[in-house]
């Protein structure tokens, strides 16, 4: 009686061990699986608000252009972001120019750089001569790369005006430093500083704590969890259309594509790595300040928000307004315009795009009368 109690009860074990192993196998297998085919059948529809232009080397950048006429706008977006932030202020000004947002190698629908896909290697002739292009995610890569997009690929009207915000302000510099006589002004939104990480608590806060948070991010997209999170909208997206940006998100489907993205780890493998090298960046910035003297031919706009981020302590804050006020004194020597927007939200650019379009309007107008086009 007592083996046949003990028979019951290892029975009973291990039927409640393989129940448990087949829970964790679902676990583990079936929503990697589920949200890999989600994203295979997504990806096609949430691209079609623009176009993937091959820049060469067997890769091809996402690209949106609207509007017509000189000079050309081109938007270029925060560290890890996509060009959908910058959708509501192209809604706006494509009535008066032509303006263009794109994304940066990697990140939303634009191909990862060459070197980081074996497929994308097979993808290059075997004669075609190979050249040195800059390293992956680094300022000197992405302005080549945005040069060949919108000069030798798409070939959009000159001037441009770059509009760049945090580390798209400074592939806006380092563009105008190695491209001068394309470019009649820039807007640095909140720019990154090349001297930033002279500050060692900025140093570690981001690759400490912020690159850290990607990473674990990276990884719950790839078991498929933050699908799951976004489902049960237990996790919100960075960016949403409201009343207020002005999107016809039945045509643009941004909240579908923002989405999407939060639940590619591809994607956010990308936005750590220009995280990651962020220092490598820097000191490319540097470098070019000292080899090459910034354009006359180029004015220069600086927005501020009163205070970068309200969550952040003082310390961090306070660094921060140092490295803008080291911009503005140190390397332009306030031949500059300085403009400060009333404003917390870290994406008033997105959720307020009124704030800025006027005095993008008013460079393009300034320069029109200059050229007698007014």
């Amino acid at each position: 009686m007592f083996s046949s109690g003990l028979k019951n009860l290892l029975k009973t074990c291990i039927h409640t061990l393989w129940k448990l192993v087949q829970l964790l196998l679902f676990v583990i297998i079936v929503p990697p699986l589920i949200n890999y085919a989600s994203l295979k059948r997504e990806a096609p529809l949430l691209g079609q608000h623009g176009l993937p232009y091959d820049i060469g080397f067997g890769q091809k950048l996402f690209l949106r252009c609207r509007g017509k006429g000189a000079p050309t706008v081109i938007f270029d977006a925060p560290t890890g972001m996509t060009s959908d932030i910058w959708l509501p202020l192209q809604e706006n000004l494509q009535r008066t120019t032509t303006v263009c947002i794109y994304d940066r190698a990697g990140l939303g629908m634009s191909d990862p750089p060459l070197g980081s896909t074996i497929q994308q290697k097979s993808d290059v002739k075997e004669n075609e001569p190979t050249k040195y292009r800059g390293m992956d995610f680094t300022v000197e890569k992405m302005s080549e790369d945005l040069n060949r997009l919108m000069t030798a690929t798409s070939q959009q009207p000159k001037p441009f005006i770059l509009v760049g915000a945090d580390l798209g302000a400074i592939v806006a510099r380092f563009y105008t430093q190695m491209y001068e006589f394309d470019v009649s002004h820039l807007f640095l939104i909140d720019p990154l500083v090349e001297n930033l990480f002279d500050n060692e608590h900025w140093k570690d806060h981001w690759y400490n704590k912020i690159i850290p948070r990607l990473h674990a991010m990276q990884l719950s997209a790839a078991m498929g969890v933050n699908r799951i999170l976004v489902l049960t909208r237990m996790i919100n997206t960075q960016l949403s259309t409201t009343a207020s940006n002005n999107i016809d998100d039945t045509n643009i489907n941004i909240n579908h594509r923002q989405k999407h993205l939060l639940c590619n780890a591809a994607h956010i493998s990308s936005a750590i790595r220009e995280h990651f090298y962020m220092n490598e960046t820097f000191s490319q910035m540097k470098l070019a300040w000292r080899m090459k003297a910034f354009s006359s031919n180029a004015s220069v706009t600086i927005v501020n928000r009163r205070q970068y981020d309200k969550d952040l302590s003082k310390n961090l804050n306070q660094a921060w307004d140092e490295s803008q006020e080291f911009l503005r004194t140190q390397l332009f020597r306030n031949r500059i315009q300085h403009r400060l927007i009333d404003s917390t939200d870290k994406y008033f650019f997105f959720n307020k795009p009124d704030l800025l379009e006027s005095i993008i309007k008013d460079s393009i107008n300034q320069w029109r009368e200059q050229k007698g086009l007014a």
